[in-house]
């Protein structure tokens, strides 16, 4: 996680799209408080997750990625699009977006 949190920029802007936790998170601190909300609050287990591709350039980062959950006895492996913008090496924004939101919105529904 460490490794994870300064990839991202102090300034970052974080937009959710997982059901029950949407919005605009501003700042790392808000990001990383958010991802611990997330699974506090769910009792999320990761059981796994693969990059499929990753896409870049000079100021977007994509990733395709698959991730297995369990979230209250319920698994499910599902495929999502990460998106950065960054900046000097770090990500400035971010927006997660799930291939599937229907199914996303039912494993998360609380």
């Amino acid at each position: 996680m460490e490794a994870f949190a300064a990839a991202l920029d102090d300034d970052i802007v974080w937009h959710e799209s997982m059901s029950g936790f949407e919005g605009t998170y501003r700042g790392r601190a808000d990001a990383l408080a958010l991802l611990g909300r997330v699974f506090e609050e769910t009792g999320m287990e990761v059981h796994g997750i693969s990059i499929d591709h990753v896409l870049a350039d000079d100021t977007h980062a994509m990733v395709l990625m698959e991730s297995t959950v369990s979230v209250g006895g319920r698994r499910q492996t599902s495929r999502y699009v990460d998106v950065y913008r960054v900046r000097d090496g770090r990500a400035i924004e971010h927006w997660h977006l799930p291939l599937d939101p229907t199914a996303e919105a039912e494993l998360y529904a609380r």
